[in-house]
């Protein structure tokens, strides 16, 4: 072997390096890298934003009403603590107030109407935010309809999930709250 080879061998892999026609050329340009780099770094951001906003579709209505509650105190001469303090105030009632009816109903029309209650903004509000998202990648006005659709659809039955399907242990009877019953305490202590 010659010793050129061997130490253009080793060079190579030590620094990655093309030699073409006496060019020395890098395998990562620094464009390329920068363009890969915020390619994937925007990917990230867009979803993201999808996440937060199938995360937060539920408080849709609560947000909703704190903006009207704040806008009215502003209007009738409030000022500008005293209006947010109004629409942090309203929000969290009408959140407490519809997750409390929500759980203490058991008419199945009635909690398919309170969880219809959150879906509706949600997908309203999930139906702008896929369609603003598409409209940044996609150029037909129907695939981006069609994705907005889809993504309301998506987003609205995520919060419906959120409200009507229930946790904790109270799932088996649904509007009685959650007591120990004497004769399971008792029992637990004689074994």
């Amino acid at each position: 072997m010659r010793l050129d080879f061997i130490i253009f061998w080793v060079y190579s892999i030590k620094c990655a390096v093309v030699v073409v026609e006496g060019a020395v050329a890098t395998l990562s340009n620094g464009t390329t890298t920068v363009l890969a780099l915020g390619l994937a770094l925007n990917l990230l951001g867009l979803g993201l934003l999808f996440w937060l906003t199938v995360a937060l579709a539920v408080y849709a209505l609560p947000f909703f009403v704190a903006v009207n509650t704040a806008v009215m105190a502003l209007d009738r001469g409030s000022g500008i603590t005293s209006a947010l303090t109004i629409a942090i105030v309203s929000a969290a009632l009408t959140l407490a107030i519809i997750q409390f009816a929500h759980s203490m109903t058991r008419l199945i029309i009635v909690r398919g109407l309170i969880g219809a209650v959150f879906a509706i903004p949600a997908g309203i509000a999930g139906y702008h935010v896929t369609l603003a998202l598409s409209q940044m990648s996609v150029t037909s006005p129907f695939w981006c309809e069609a994705f907005a659709c889809v993504g309301a659809t998506f987003i609205a039955g995520k919060a419906w999930m959120q409200i009507a399907v229930p946790n904790g242990p109270s799932v088996s009877q649904p509007g009685r709250p959650i007591l120990p019953q004497a004769g399971l305490a008792d029992q637990g202590r004689e074994e």
